[in-house]
């Protein structure tokens, strides 16, 4: 057997607020930039499409929309891994990490298929839904495209799940940092023709995502090849991977994923139904080319790229967490929870002031299309007033995940989201007729609604110290 990793310094417990705030930082900063990496491949593809035609941006922001919802549950399964590693390192048990690798690997392999199949009729879907006409064919030949990236989205997130447990991130930015240049190249090149290739807008954004993912897997393995080859070498012997493969534990980690893929979902899924929305608002009341959608699609994705810091915090926060756990110790668990949430809060603070006193130079970044525009200076200062509570409802998220707890996510955003946010949405856009800004509007209150109970929660789980994690 391979011998165990050493410890990084960001695994030794701390002794302070401070302390903590320190290691969290040591260890959440480069995990902030990988995900700010990950967003920004799409947000090359916005800016890029902004520039092209006025379908393009539309186009890509249905598209895009169906393959995440195809994917987002497949997603939050494989995510499951976190806190097994976190916690299995945590404590010393690093025989079961090889075992834990090859479940997620064959849950990536096992997950890919449904979710590509899901993708094939796109048109079918976007028509049932009553998006403008002229988006349909774009829209639905990038979603298709889609299908071919992924295996490897979930193959990279098993992979990036092992390095983060062992705070292992150089790999994880280099990988970034080479796909994201990739990414730039290939748009330029396809989406406007350039270097004498053909000009093909939505569907060279579609291509370069593909391209970018297996180039990103293959980058990964290379560079993360130290921490990673001794459990995928382990793999080689037969009676291991007859005991990983095993029915029953993969089962188990099915059955434990699939709270986190349902939360995911969810979260998704109501911004992919304010999109459908928009859209059909668009056909109702627009000229068939989308502006708000394009609008919409401008706004969400500065507040995804936003939400990627307090997302890696949460990210780290589970880890550390983790750790805690593993060991046994109580009282880090709380010092961890507590750092990190403060920590969530005030980053995005400072983001909302952004968003509420920049929304005109941030949108004229992505378009020069007059209602484009005008429609992404709408929504953006709204996404700036729920930046706090999107911040800590996914750092809450990140705790509770450490603690073991995946569960909880599921209900808030059920009570959050579909029974607060998109009805209250629904009711200011059609009918107090605000439009795609009532939508928004709703998805604050539920963000909100969905942050004051995870914290609630969150509270309570860490008065006592959850056992340890299992599927073995």
């Amino acid at each position: 057997m391979a011998p165990a990793p050493c410890a990084d310094p960001s695994q030794t417990p701390s002794r302070s607020l401070g302390d903590e705030l320190r290691q969290l930082l040591r260890l959440g900063l480069p995990i902030v930039l990988v995900q700010l990496g990950t967003t920004s491949l799409n947000l090359v593809d916005v800016a890029l499409l902004g520039w092209h035609d006025r379908g393009s941006l539309p186009a890509m922001s249905l598209g895009n929309t169906l393959s995440w919802v195809a994917v987002m549950f497949c997603f939050g399964v494989v995510t499951a891994l976190d806190p097994l590693l976190s916690q299995a390192i945590g404590a010393k048990d690093h025989a079961v990490v090889p075992r834990l690798l090859a479940r997620g690997l064959a849950l990536s392999v096992g997950l890919s298929l449904p979710a590509a199949l899901l993708l094939l009729p796109a048109a079918t879907w976007l028509r049932w839904t009553g998006q403008p006409e002229a988006l349909i064919e774009p829209a639905a030949t990038y979603a298709r495209w889609q299908t071919l990236a992924i295996l490897p989205l979930l193959a990279y997130s098993v992979l990036r799940s092992l390095l983060s447990a062992q705070a292992r991130l150089g790999p994880q930015v280099a990988t970034i940092v080479l796909g994201n240049l990739a990414n730039l190249l290939l748009d330029w090149l396809l989406i406007f023709g350039h270097g004498g290739l053909p000009e093909l807008g939505v569907t060279g954004a579609a291509i370069a995502t593909v391209s970018c993912r297996w180039l990103m897997l293959a980058g990964l393995v290379v560079f993360g090849w130290r921490d990673l080859g001794p459990a995928l070498r382990q793999l080689a012997d037969p009676a291991l991977r007859r005991a990983a493969l095993a029915f029953a534990p993969l089962w188990r980690l099915l059955r434990l994923g699939a709270p986190v893929g349902l939360q995911f979902l969810l979260e998704m899924g109501v911004f992919s139904t304010t999109a459908i929305l928009i859209g059909a608002l668009d056909r109702d009341h627009g000229d068939g080319h989308g502006p708000g959608l394009g609008g919409h699609a401008i706004t969400l994705q500065l507040a995804s790229l936003s939400f990627m810091v307090p997302l890696g915090i949460g990210m780290a926060a589970s880890v550390r967490v983790g750790w805690a756990v593993g060991r046994g110790d109580p009282a880090a668990t709380r010092r961890a929870a507590t750092v990190a949430l403060f920590t969530g809060a005030a980053v995005m603070t400072g983001f909302m002031l952004v968003f509420l006193l920049g929304a005109e130079p941030l949108a004229a970044c992505f378009t020069d299309h007059p209602e484009t525009l005008a429609m992404a200076m709408l929504l953006i200062p709204i996404a700036g007033v729920f930046q706090i509570g999107d911040g800590v409802q996914v750092v809450s998220i990140g705790c509770l995940r450490g603690l073991g707890d995946m569960r909880t996510p599921v209900l808030a955003n059920v009570v959050g989201y579909w029974l607060l946010g998109l009805p209250l949405g629904c009711a200011l856009a059609y009918g107090a007729g605000l439009g795609a800004a009532g939508l928004w509007w709703g998805l604050t209150a539920g963000l909100f609604a969905v942050a004051c109970g995870l914290v609630g929660v969150l509270r309570v789980r860490l008065t006592t110290l959850r056992p340890r994690l299992r599927v073995d």
